[in-house]
């Protein structure tokens, strides 16, 4: 009888395991829909004209569902801006590189976050328009995202400045700050009006070798 007991618990542990997956499985196959349309909405209608009701449309959910795993429309819209982020390490790379191969590594970092932020252009150009009006809680969770990425292209600077590669003077957040918008700038000017005549590589190529002249040493 034991035995059997026994053998009886396991497959209702086993059984309830499944169950779990299953509906952790459906969880996050609806909210990811739930953030794709939300992501949709928003970028085409506004952080302030796309609704709720809208959006749970678009995912093919109701409403009810939307708020059992967004609580709040401000949360729905945080999560959709920080949605699909990478590690600064993914976009960035390791100390070591920067070290030993400033170039290389600059436009490494260009090229990637150009590609990041042409994958998300419409959601891009409706933060230039609305990010001053976006809720302050949610302005706050997107500065806390993006500050380890800007502190981990400060460092890269620093660990190269330490590798002779760098002049001193150079203010290393200023520059990091620059960097990162000459590419972002660039990617809504060229998507909405062409690059004159160059193409995004000549044009990520040059913003490299700039900024390289502005670093070194003279």
């Amino acid at each position: 009888m034991q035995v059997g007991t026994c053998i009886a618990k396991t497959a209702s542990k086993k059984t309830a395991s499944n169950l779990t997956k299953r509906k952790r499985s459906y969880g996050d196959e609806t909210r990811e829909r739930i953030l794709r349309a939300a992501e949709k909405l928003f970028s085409r209608d506004g952080f302030q004209g796309a609704t709720t009701r809208e959006i749970a449309c678009e995912a093919k959910v109701n409403e009810t569902t939307l708020f059992r795993q967004f609580r709040t429309r401000d949360e729905l819209l945080r999560e959709t801006i920080l949605h699909a982020a990478i590690s600064p390490e993914e976009l960035i790379g390791p100390p070591a590189s920067w070290k030993n191969d400033l170039p290389g590594q600059l436009e490494q970092y260009v090229r990637k976050y150009y590609a990041l932020l042409l994958k998300r252009e419409a959601l891009v150009r409706a933060l230039v328009g609305e990010g001053r009006i976006l809720p302050p809680a949610v302005r706050r969770a997107c500065m806390e995202k993006m500050a380890p990425m800007r502190a981990t292209l400060v460092d890269r600077l620093r660990t190269a400045r330490k590798a002779g590669c760098v002049r001193p003077g150079v203010d290393l957040d200023c520059a990091a700050d620059m960097l990162r918008d000459a590419v972002h700038t660039g990617m809504l000017r060229n998507t909405a009006y062409g690059t004159s005549g160059y193409s995004v590589d000549t044009y990520l190529r040059t913003i490299v070798a700039v900024f390289l002249e502005g670093l070194r040493k003279s």
